[in-house]
């Protein structure tokens, strides 16, 4: 007796539900395991300098718009002079050893941003001066 072999395709639809499954937990793995790097959303060109380390691990940063009259922010919150000055005495109170990043655009007048240091340093803090790192001269 021959025995008949009958491949029959498989009829119904695909079930694709394992396969979002495994998308979203990789999707959900990459956005948790993915680093965030916090930048403000303030647009500010620094001039050029040598000796740029890297210092990051200030948590007050005084940014300066290049735009007429120039914009200030402290840590992303408008400010102005006035302001500039009660918010970093109250913050030296609060703290010792404060140390202010100052970012200011390549456009900004150089008494301008003496002013923004001078108010910092009658506050009590330090102030260090964010620079871009210049490029090496090709021989």
């Amino acid at each position: 007796m021959k025995l008949r072999r009958y491949i029959k395709p498989l009829s119904g639809p695909i079930d694709v539900t394992s396969l979002i499954d495994v998308v979203l937990l990789l999707l959900i793995f990459f956005m948790l395991s993915s680093s965030f790097v916090l930048q403000p959303g303030i647009k500010v060109n620094p001039p050029k300098g040598l000796g740029s380390t890297g210092v990051s691990d200030s948590r007050y940063i005084v940014n300066i718009t290049g735009q007429q009259p120039p914009l200030m922010f402290l840590n992303d919150q408008v400010t102005t002079l006035e302001g500039l000055g009660r918010d970093l005495k109250a913050i030296a109170k609060q703290e010792s050893e404060v140390t202010v990043i100052l970012r200011a655009d390549q456009e900004v007048s150089h008494g301008f941003v003496t002013e923004v240091m001078n108010i910092a340093l009658e506050a009590g803090v330090s102030v260090l001066i964010a620079t871009q790192p210049r490029m090496p001269e090709k021989p």
